[in-house]
């Protein structure tokens, strides 16, 4: 350990990267992760406690709340939250808890959102870290150890048949180069389209570009049929664990099953690379009936909780501000968290208006 006791604040990709690299730590919290997730008025931020048997590791992006002198902290897009390493007692975990506090009280941090990693299941110690938590969802994990067939053999009935179909109709599945990087960028937003997506999951450019460049520890994987890319999908690696991302298909092409032959694939690449285990994600909902969940289930019956982890830090100017916020706009959603951000308007679905 560094010392009995050492608490530091960390900005230097150098230094944050070689924490990320000392402790195995996941893709989600590597410095490239979040530069591809950072938001405007936003910086990463790394806050490291460390005492004689464990370290606490937690990376966020720090915000500026618009028209104040107030921030607030938040994981990006995905998953991430605090991870304690080492042997952490209930009163050590208060202990470094207070240390934070008084560290966001000194920087004007209003309110605190964690997008708790369902594999790694930091949750559990998160619940003594947030003030709130719930467990939105659930998602699906892939296990790696066993034999592809063994992995295979655990596939439904129904995507059995589904990735024979789509080998029948001369699907083929390859890693992506470059330049398939516009094409899923296209398909992408043909599917969002398909799907009404809200506008935060409508990436823009260079939000692709840093993927194309090779920013991150990731590859496309696409699905061909006479010649032209109909689906595909975005995997993260990590040096564990390999993450579902983002995927997109031509709608006109599902009849030939190129997702589950895609996702199959996906699949038996994770486990050549030798990681342990591969996190399809949820659905569009939180609805235990969600078609896409279901979907993802045909793979994997092995389910984890996304939980949010939420805590307001100031409640007196929390609500003084998302009382302002909500009386002088629109609000078009409910339940946002914080509410001061709630959506101003209807989200269109190319993303122009948001809070």
């Amino acid at each position: 350990m560094m010392s009995l006791s050492d608490e530091r604040v960390i900005h230097d990709r150098c230094q944050w990267d070689a924490l990320v690299s000392q402790y195995a730590l996941d893709c989600y919290y590597e410095y490239a992760y979040f530069e591809l997730a950072k938001e405007p008025e936003s910086v990463p931020e790394m806050y490291i406690h460390s005492f004689e048997f464990g370290v606490l590791i937690y990376p966020y992006l720090k915000r500026r709340i618009p028209g104040t002198a107030y921030q607030d902290i938040t994981t990006p897009y995905g998953y991430g939250g605090p991870v304690f390493i080492g042997i952490w007692s209930m009163d050590q975990v208060e202990m470094v808890r207070q240390h934070f506090l008084a560290y966001c009280q000194a920087e004007q941090i209003l309110t605190e959102t964690i997008r708790f990693h369902p594999v790694l299941e930091n949750d559990e110690l998160g619940r003594l870290w947030s003030k709130t938590t719930n467990v939105l969802q659930q998602t699906v994990t892939v296990e790696l150890t066993a034999s592809y067939e063994t992995i295979e053999s655990r596939f439904s009935s129904m995507t059995r048949r589904n990735i024979k179909k789509a080998v029948r109709e001369g699907v083929t599945v390859r890693v992506g180069r470059r330049e398939d990087y516009l094409t899923f960028m296209h398909l992408y937003r043909l599917t969002m389209d398909k799907h009404h997506a809200a506008a935060r999951y409508y990436f823009d450019d260079h939000y692709f570009q840093q993927f194309a460049d090779g920013r991150l520890p990731a590859e496309l994987l696409v699905a061909e049929r006479n010649g032209s890319v109909i689906a595909a999908c975005i995997v993260l690696y990590g040096r564990q664990f390999a993450h579902y991302h983002l995927g997109a298909s031509d709608p006109t092409e599902l009849a030939a099953r190129p997702n589950h032959l895609l996702f199959a694939e996906m699949i038996r690449r994770t486990k050549e690379l030798g990681k342990t285990a591969l996190h399809l994600g949820g659905g569009t909902t939180r609805e235990v009936t969600d078609s896409l969940l279901a979907y993802k289930r045909s793979f994997s019956p092995l389910q984890t909780n996304f939980t949010l982890g939420t805590s307001i830090l100031d409640p007196l100017l929390y609500h003084q501000l998302s009382d302002r916020h909500l009386q002088d706009h629109q609000p078009s959603a409910q339940g946002w968290f914080p509410a001061y951000r709630t959506p101003v308007r209807p989200l269109s679905h190319r993303g122009e208006q948001t809070s």
